[in-house]
């Protein structure tokens, strides 16, 4: 969904009003060409950071898989993948993809590349990729050896409740 790149910046003010203005415009623009290239709206991802991280890009998850703005699991990104252990005695090559999630903009970049995975996963396990379903994919909500496929959970609607209610404020200016 495209949106002016000032409704982003708008949007990513009032999610974190201490941001510095230039790092709010910066990220908004990641984010614009990051939905547009993708095709979701970006306020979802203005949502999902908020909600992960306050926009504080340097944030890591008390234990240590999560990374940057949008809160990205380490373990299943580039050599992390590969790595033996990649939480406790993480390689060389594991050590620079978790020091890369914590810039912003790559941060974001991973977030778009991410949703587009889980929004086809979602597809190809219920026939939908729904905003709820592939939100809870990104989440981390699947169950493979139950056979359970992007179920929606509590931070899920969290999510989607405080997109709409930033429509709202959003659409009041």
């Amino acid at each position: 969904m495209l949106r002016p790149l000032a409704v982003i910046i708008a949007g990513i003010l009032l999610a974190r009003p201490s941001l510095p203005k230039e790092d709010a415009e910066r990220f908004a623009r990641v984010l614009r060409d990051e939905a547009s290239q993708r095709d979701f709206d970006p306020l979802t991802g203005v949502a999902i950071i908020q909600l992960e991280s306050g926009w504080m890009a340097e944030t890591i998850s008390e234990n240590g898989e999560d990374y940057g703005l949008a809160q990205i699991r380490a373990r299943y990104v580039g050599a992390c993948k590969r790595d033996p252990e990649p939480l406790r005695a993480p390689g060389p090559e594991c050590r620079r993809v978790k020091e890369s999630l914590l810039d912003p903009e790559a941060n974001i970049r991973q977030m778009g590349r991410l949703i587009t995975l889980n929004r086809k996963l979602c597809r190809e396990k219920t026939g939908s990729a729904s905003l709820p379903r592939w939100l809870a994919s990104y989440q981390g909500r699947n169950d493979p050896k139950r056979g359970r496929w992007c179920r929606p959970g509590e931070d899920t609607w969290k999510v989607i409740r405080y997109r709409e209610a930033l429509l709202e404020q959003l659409a009041r200016r």
